[in-house]
């Protein structure tokens, strides 16, 4: 493997990885957000935003790469440490919008089961 061809394998395995972890948190995710947010328009915004910052801060970070062994199997070792960073980007981004909705959930205002309309 040359270095142009792990880098985009990093790259794509990123975004491979990205894509399929939110997609299987959107659902979730958008109940919680219209839930806090009241409105649908405000949770889709809210959603679309969040589903944007998850995919694109880890393929950022890979996109910071650059391969620099010459040896197949250091290229190798090379491209699972860069993916370790990519994937900690993940979760980087995944805590810090789990750490907004948690504050915004104990903070904000909801309506109490008998208030109902």
């Amino acid at each position: 493997m040359n270095q142009i061809t792990t880098y985009l394998v990093s790259l794509i395995l990123t975004l491979l990885v990205s894509a399929c972890v939110t997609l299987l948190l959107r659902a979730a995710l958008r109940r919680v957000l219209a839930d806090l947010c009241g409105t649908e328009e405000r949770a889709n915004f809210w959603t679309i935003f969040s589903m944007i910052m998850l995919i694109a801060m880890p393929l950022v970070i890979g996109m910071g790469y650059t391969p620099e062994a010459s040896a197949s199997s250091d290229l190798f070792f090379e491209m699972t440490r860069q993916l370790r960073g990519n994937f900690f980007g993940y979760l980087f981004a995944l805590a810090v919008i789990g750490g907004f909705i948690s504050f915004f959930a104990i903070f904000a205002p909801r309506p109490r089961a008998g208030d109902a309309k």
